[in-house]
């Protein structure tokens, strides 16, 4: 099933061809006017970049292109400027893949689930029309969204001595963010810096330790205070510290979260944060005179949920951070500011500032692939009964010493785990709990 809850991706020609572009193109042409499309450096982007375009244009639709570009800058171009942003796209995904992100014209993601193949229309196309989309001129229809995006993070971002090292992963953010990382950090080291869409260094996942790798040998190598990794279309930072131990995502929204409610004074500011992450950051930004705001997983809810309750920033332990600022979306360029303000402010090296907050045990995602989710699910609240029940996403199940999320996945047919314990330990022994009743649970269905 190519359509999932936050995008539509599969493997390029043999799940999405040109033909599923040029027929998503005319049902979105159909609805929206003005729509600005953009791509990122994968192998099936340009396949399907003028499929796409004729199928908007064919139904009525205008089209602006952005050209090849990042997820986030996709996001700023869009916003209040066109009726609906497009960038084909398949994020941290291997090679072969590629798919479609959407935003309205408040860079709210359009979910293709519930607004998109309700109404899509598989089409194909004639023999004389591809004639036709080949000689579809892209620098007739192209448009300058990058140079306000580069002006804005020029002027937003401070320029910093700290050395940092840079790994791009040759996708969309060796482009424009390279150009103003150059200018930004003065001390810098830059590896898979160029675009290619076949990812010759590694995946282009921040989660991924043996994605990892090239950064963490940089930095140490190097001697950098910190590293960096960008996903392939730059909607996700990982970082790394000085000895090149991996921050999580709950660790850096932490840091970043005190940061920006010392910055306005607490002032009872909504931060929001997936319900995956640790206790220590509910506990953070309430210590700091702020309001946490737990949320389900996924940029689709959590923007909406932002917008909502005008949040101000939401983090995730997947590596997506959103700030108010641009447009409660994606800015990882303004992330990476707060965690060097933080290390030049603090005058400490980033290994002890972020140790600070690791108070509790996190296991990590644990995946589990299993024939009935909702019945395993069913009979995990049905054993834990006795421990407080959250049903916000999955299940939460929240006892005496420790915690756990499970909840199948909105991308692949999986069960995912989280969870921590007060001490190592603990969350040792309970996810050997977890998974020896979820495997039982399942050889028995």
């Amino acid at each position: 099933m190519v359509f999932k809850a936050y995008d539509i991706r599969g493997v390029f020609r043999e799940q999405l061809d040109e033909n599923f572009a040029y027929s998503l193109g005319k049902v979105l042409g159909e609805r929206y006017n003005n729509i600005l499309v953009a791509k990122d450096v994968r192998i099936g982007s340009d396949g399907l970049l003028k499929p796409f375009i004729y199928g908007i244009m064919e139904s009525g639709g205008k089209v602006s292109y952005g050209g090849t570009i990042s997820t986030p800058l996709m996001y700023f171009g869009t916003k209040n400027r066109y009726d609906l942003g497009v960038i084909i796209t398949a994020s941290h995904n291997p090679p072969e893949y590629t798919g479609f992100k959407m935003c309205d014209r408040n860079a709210i993601p359009i979910s293709p689930v519930e607004e998109v193949k309700p109404i899509f229309k598989r089409d194909k196309l004639e023999n004389s029309q591809r004639k036709e989309v080949e000689e579809i001129n892209l620098e007739e229809l192209k448009v300058d969204i990058s140079s306000e995006y580069k002006r804005f993070f020029l002027k937003r971002c401070r320029s910093y001595d700290i050395k940092v090292a840079v790994d791009f992963a040759n996708g969309s953010t060796s482009i424009v963010e390279r150009e103003i990382l150059e200018r930004l950090l003065k001390d810098h080291v830059f590896i898979n810096d160029y675009p290619d869409g076949t990812f010759p260094a590694h995946q282009p996942d921040t989660l991924k330790i043996s994605c990892l790798r090239d950064i963490i040998r940089t930095v140490r190598e190097n001697g950098c205070d910190t590293g960096i990794i960008f996903d392939g279309d730059g909607d996700r930072i990982g970082i790394v510290d000085e000895r090149g131990d991996v921050l999580q995502g709950d660790m850096i929204t932490a840091i970043i979260a005190r940061e920006i409610l010392e910055e306005k004074d607490g002032k009872d500011i909504k931060i929001i944060y997936d319900l995956r992450c640790s206790k220590i950051v509910p506990e953070v930004i309430e210590k700091y005179g702020g309001i946490p705001v737990k949320s389900k997983v996924g940029h689709y809810f959590i923007k909406k949920l932002m917008q909502e309750i005008d949040g101000e920033f939401a983090g995730e332990l997947s590596n997506h951070f959103y700030f108010k600022e641009i447009g409660y979306f994606e800015g990882p360029l303004i992330a990476l500011n707060y965690i060097l303000f933080t290390m030049e402010e603090g005058k400490e090296p980033l290994s002890r500032i972020w140790r600070k907050y690791k108070k509790y045990y996190h296991s990590g995602e644990i995946n589990f692939k299993v024939k009935d989710q909702r019945k395993i699910l069913e009979k995990l609240k049905e054993i834990y009964k006795d421990c407080k029940i959250e049903e916000l996403d999955g299940l939460s199940v929240y006892c005496k010493g420790w915690w756990f999320n499970i909840r199948p996945s909105n991308t692949e047919p999986l069960l995912r785990l989280n969870l921590e314990g007060d001490t190592e330990d603990i969350m040792r022994e309970k996810v050997e709990e977890i998974k020896e009743i979820v495997n039982k649970l399942d050889r028995g269905l």
